[in-house]
């Protein structure tokens, strides 16, 4: 595998020291959009990309991945199934459906999606506006890898939401029948897809996006922080990974509790057999006693 380029590891800076410098003479505040004005678009692609299997392509940046798109924008990679495109021009996403088409596994969801226009303002304060518009102060490096970390986050949690609500979707009948009459009528295995389901949605978002987690860009870059603040509170980052935590408590017991019914109607019915099989041996050995041969 060829080596990658790898950006040289930029010394901590103080806040004290963050505040004094000024934004245009920081390391990595080149431009990588020429543009003053483009659109941001993020789309779930699939469950996961292996983002090894990319490695021999050139790299504009890592953590997370950046590649350079054909019409000159910029593209962020993220292993848990998303990608967001700056700068898109004609072309370049079915360029990049093709390209990372080998390297993805499960399938995405085209709901999943997040479309803003970025506007380049030095002046202006940092953030997310009215009209789909996020004024920022450069098209630099930390300040796409930080709109495209929240950006993501929405489109994955998007996703998390509608496996959810075709979780509940799944589970509700079950519920009612049990409800109704104390039993419910579905195959084992559909009860333990159902339940797979679920575990592996709570898995997802805990073990993979880290949602509620800041993104590491900010440990070196505090004066950066105020922006993913604004941009994670617009997107309700915070608020829709414990709403989508509740759902999955929820579907959790429930689907716990279909479970345990299941295994015991299994055992009473397996008992109900013992006892018929008990009473047949009984009866067969009376009559030998009483009918001898």
């Amino acid at each position: 595998m060829p080596n990658l380029p790898r950006l040289s590891a930029r010394p901590r800076t103080s806040k004290k020291t963050a505040f004094l410098t000024s934004p245009a003479s920081r390391p990595g505040d080149t431009a990588l959009v020429p543009q003053t004005r483009f659109d941001a678009t993020a789309v779930m692609i699939s469950e996961r990309i292996d983002l090894r299997g990319l490695s021999h392509l050139p790299v504009v940046a890592e953590s997370p991945l950046l590649l350079r798109l054909p019409g000159g924008g910029i593209t962020a990679l993220f292993r848990y199934g998303a990608f967001v495109m700056f700068g898109e021009e004609s072309g370049d996403r079915a360029w990049l459906t093709a390209l990372l088409a080998p390297h993805c596994s499960g399938v995405g969801d085209s709901r999943a999606f997040e479309q803003v226009s970025v506007v380049i303002e030095p002046g202006a304060d940092e953030g997310p506006g009215r009209g789909g518009i996020v004024t920022v102060h450069a098209a630099s490096r930390d300040r796409l890898q930080l709109l495209a970390e929240a950006m993501a986050k929405s489109v994955m949690l998007t996703f998390q939401e509608h496996r959810a609500a075709g979780d509940f979707d799944r589970i509700e009948p079950l519920a009612q029948d049990l409800a109704d009459d104390g039993r419910f009528s579905v195959k084992s295995r559909e009860l333990l897809k159902a339940v797979g389901s679920m575990l592996l949605s709570e898995q997802r978002l805990t073990g993979r996006a880290e949602v509620m987690d800041k993104p590491e860009l900010l440990w070196d870059n505090p004066h950066l922080e105020g922006l993913y603040a604004r941009l994670a509170g617009d997107y309700e980052l915070d608020d829709r990974a414990m709403a989508i935590e509740r759902k999955l408590a929820t579907l959790s017991r429930t689907s716990e509790t279909l479970v345990e019914t299941m295994r015991y109607q299994v055992s009473h019915r397996l008992e109900f057999y013992v006892v018929v099989l008990i009473l047949l041996e009984l009866v067969v050995s009376a009559y030998g006693l009483f009918h001898p041969h």
